[in-house]
């Protein structure tokens, strides 16, 4: 009978699988791929080290007598600056057996995927250093970077507060930085975290009079911000572990992620059945020349 033998058909020899490989996405690593922060690799990957030196000009010109003997001087000064490169490491293994049961299968290559994943391992560790580094390691990130404007927002709690409070917030942030260095530095860039992001895309600045978002307010009222961002790491980076709004002038003249060694493979290493695959990068962490072109807004 066909009922009947049709029993005696294993289950994966009635079972039909598409061919096509689902993988899981993850959030974007904005700070890592360059988008929020110039990625510098000028440095020589031997080093251990790497040095950069500011200077500045001194005196101001006086009034004086037509023969005067007294001229005052102009003058330079500097400092140099020392920070150190950490390497960071990440490995995956499979053996023999992965691989013939993965050739079996026919959809994926399993030394190509574990390398991958140790791809996005390292892409987010990075992700997190350029964003708030590791003073341990002595490598410091954008968010706490030394230097850098700190300031908690007018109002604060955006949850709650109005679109003409946030705007204020925002105006007060970027304004501080503008008129704190009398007009040299001018911020191109606004990050913040993505449930503020949100809110701003999505809220009307004045209810009843407009319908116009925050946001869009915000783009017009300051045309210099060529990037508005949403970043969410950025929900656990002020002073008591809440959201904060960065601005910040985004060149490399003002700041840089340096990788004197973007990610490299190490040769694989095999050991009885089973390979080792490493992979290291070399990383000298935040390297801000102008750290008062940041603002970091607490609070929000």
């Amino acid at each position: 009978r066909a009922d009947v033998q049709m029993g005696v058909f294993a289950k994966q020899l009635v079972t039909a699988t598409f061919r096509e490989l689902f993988r899981f996405e993850y959030p974007e690593t904005k700070w890592m791929n360059g988008g929020l922060i110039p990625i510098s690799t000028s440095i020589n990957e031997g080093a251990t080290e790497y040095s950069f030196t500011e200077m500045e000009h001194t005196g101001r010109a006086k009034i004086v007598a037509d023969c005067a003997t007294d001229i005052p001087l102009a003058d330079i000064g500097g400092r140099n600056n020392l920070r150190r490169i950490k390497t960071l490491a990440v490995g995956v293994t499979y053996c023999r057996q992965d691989i013939r049961t993965a050739r079996m299968q026919g959809t994926f290559d399993i030394a190509s995927e574990k390398a991958a994943s140790a791809r996005e391992a390292m892409d987010r560790t990075l992700d997190d250093l350029i964003r708030s580094g590791d003073p341990a390691a002595g490598l410091e990130g954008a968010v706490d970077h030394p230097g850098i404007l700190v300031t908690p927002a007018i109002t604060g709690n955006w949850a709650t507060a109005t679109g003409v409070q946030i705007v204020a917030d925002v105006r007060a942030a970027i304004n501080s930085i503008i008129n704190q260095s009398s007009g040299v530095e001018v911020p191109n860039t606004v990050v913040m975290d993505t449930a503020s992001f949100t809110l701003i895309s999505t809220t009307v600045h004045l209810p009843g009079a407009s319908d116009r978002t925050i946001l869009s307010f915000l783009r017009e009222a300051f045309p210099m911000i060529q990037r508005w961002e949403s970043e969410p790491g950025m929900a656990t980076v002020s002073a008591t572990g809440g959201p904060s709004m960065l601005a910040y002038r985004n060149d490399q003249t003002r700041l840089r992620a340096v990788f004197p060694m973007m990610m490299q493979a190490v040769p694989p290493e095999q050991k009885g059945l089973s390979f080792v695959l490493s992979f290291e990068t070399r990383f000298g962490g935040v390297m801000m020349t102008k750290p008062r072109s940041m603002l970091r807004l607490d609070g929000i």
